[in-house]
């Protein structure tokens, strides 16, 4: 039957979290792509490799997904859960999705304003997908589990790795034809405070719904 976080109970609720996590999350990323005006660091450097390869961007995060996540599986499988798997294979299969139908929406020739809104509700996506998906508790994505595993062999804090990170995607993206412009601020320096207090506020619930109220989560 499973104890704590695995049972058939908790495992389904999580699931369910991280899907409506990464359905959301699909949604920022693709709302940065089609307003054309800089992109977050990942999905900058994701559309630049789009172009490179010549693949439609859901595609290029698929491909950008499946590397990180035999890196990981490689140097540091322990990072690796079941939100793992389903964020690494179905995050660029819901960009494709959402695609025509925000096109649909904004239009042939979208307005700056409809760029702008495309901008801020971005990044409020981002942020609540991210923190829904981590409130299950079923491993780290793909990326973020890179990060994990290679700030502990650096020996660096987390944080500094993450920046450095951040710039070699942002460089990468420069270089492969992402775009590059304010929205890659806003993307760097907004998402992780809607992040955090999501996560805070998200993970007990979904302990709860889970039936593991027994399990404490240290806000982070």
């Amino acid at each position: 039957m499973g104890k704590g976080k695995y049972t058939a109970r908790s495992i389904i609720v999580r699931c369910i979290v991280i899907m409506v996590g990464v359905i959301i999350t699909a949604y920022g990323a693709e709302a940065f792509v089609l307003a054309n005006l800089g992109s977050d660091p990942v999905t900058a450097f994701v559309q630049g490799l789009g172009k490179v390869l010549r693949l439609e961007f859901g595609n290029a995060m698929n491909v950008f997904n499946i590397v990180f996540f035999v890196i990981i599986l490689i140097f540091n499988r322990k990072t690796i859960g079941i939100g793992t798997v389903l964020y690494t294979f179905t995050l660029g299969v819901f960009c494709t999705m959402l695609d025509p139908w925000i096109r649909a929406v904004i239009g042939a020739e979208p307005t700056m304003v409809s760029r702008v809104v495309l901008i801020v509700t971005g990044t409020i996506a981002l942020g609540i997908g991210l923190g829904f998906y981590q409130s299950a508790e079923f491993g780290c994505g793909p990326s973020d589990a890179f990060n994990q595993t290679m700030a502990k062999k650096l020996n660096l804090q987390l944080r500094w790795w993450r920046i450095i990170f951040d710039v070699i995607m942002v460089v990468g993206a420069l270089i492969m034809g992402g775009v590059v412009h304010v929205g890659t601020l806003v993307g760097m320096f907004l998402v992780g405070p809607v992040l955090g207090p999501v996560l805070n506020k998200m993970a007990p619930i979904v302990n709860k719904w889970s039936g593991n109220e027994d399990i404490a989560y240290e806000a982070k």
